[in-house]
């Protein structure tokens, strides 16, 4: 059984066990459990389970979802915990060529798959060539963010964003929606930093009766 697997995995980590092959991924994910978003760190992956590293303590039989990208989500629940680390078992196998194959330059689509974003709570303060823009913080990601703001900016514009308790960061602005901007910066964030920032200022949904 894959939990028997999982389990000699958390002591053991050989690229096959048995007949089923594990591939080390080492890809920032977002988790989402319980109704709770944190980023995790998926570090190898079968056709039917993964190992990840959590920010936050989970438990076993907890059902999760993980995304490694908008168009790349697999569900599944927990098998085995130990200390920040989790095995997950896939509700269904999944193809890892393809869960695993690059996000492409283009698309036929209107847009391209994105990194996972995090909901959050943050005042943004973009340091702009007419000044400094002000906005709310509706999302972030490790290369970038969206930030609510009623100050008209333009695609391709430089700034400096400047949010309490990261270092400052140079970005480009990306897309320009009514009273929205999405920036991507020049260099993305560390996983730990984006972490530790999210403790404080992520948003977590509570699950409703259905969800549970």
């Amino acid at each position: 059984m894959l939990h028997s697997k999982l389990e000699a995995d958390h002591h053991d980590t050989p690229d096959r066990r048995g007949d089923e092959r594990y591939v080390t991924v080492l890809k920032v994910g977002r988790a989402v459990i319980n109704g709770h978003d944190q980023l995790c760190l998926v570090r190898n992956m079968s056709q039917k389970g993964a190992k990840i590293d959590v920010r936050h303590n989970v438990s076993v039989d907890e059902k999760v979802k993980i995304e490694l990208r908008s168009d790349k989500v697999v569900t599944g629940t927990v098998r085995w915990t130990g200390d920040h680390v989790a095995g997950v078992e896939f509700d269904e196998p999944v193809d890892l060529a393809d869960l695993l194959k690059p996000r492409p330059n283009r698309s036929v689509l209107r847009r391209l798959p994105r990194a996972p974003r995090f909901e959050c709570e943050g005042v943004a303060y973009l340091e702009h060539d007419n000044g400094v823009i002000t906005g709310v913080v509706s999302n972030i990601s490790l290369h970038g963010l969206c930030i609510e703001t009623h100050v008209v900016a333009h695609i391709e514009d430089r700034v400096t964003v400047r949010i309490d308790g990261l270092p400052a960061r140079a970005a480009t602005v990306r897309w320009v929606a009514p009273n929205m901007l999405g920036l991507h910066f020049d260099l993305p964030m560390g996983y730990s930093e984006l972490a530790r920032w999210l403790d404080d200022h992520g948003v977590q949904h509570v699950p409703g009766p259905e969800s549970r």
